[in-house]
């Protein structure tokens, strides 16, 4: 779905956004509603966040499990590495 984000996900936060609109556009409960909406709509902000996003070519199917992954071959240079060249330089207060 949009963002790599489960339909579950967005009916959970949606539905905790248009309740907060709700009660907060409506006037229900005086200080207290609004304090109630003020919080669903944050826990709506929260329960987004918290969504497992998946994106890429494996978005739609399950995890792999570890054996399905080979390891990759580890790096071995050919031959070995060469001394750095030495550089030579003069000190600064002899310019």
């Amino acid at each position: 779905m949009f963002l790599g984000t489960s339909k579950l996900w967005w009916i959970a936060s949606g539905l905790l956004f248009v309740l907060g609109l709700a009660i907060f556009g409506t006037g229900s409960g005086g200080t207290l509603g609004s304090v109630v909406a003020v919080l669903l709509i944050l826990m709506a902000m929260v329960s987004f966040a918290a969504a497992p996003m998946r994106y890429g070519q494996g978005r739609d199917t399950a995890k792999t499990e570890a054996s399905d992954l080979s390891a990759p071959a580890p790096l071995v240079p050919e031959e070995p590495p060469r001394p750095r060249p030495q550089i030579e330089a003069g000190d600064a207060s002899e310019v």
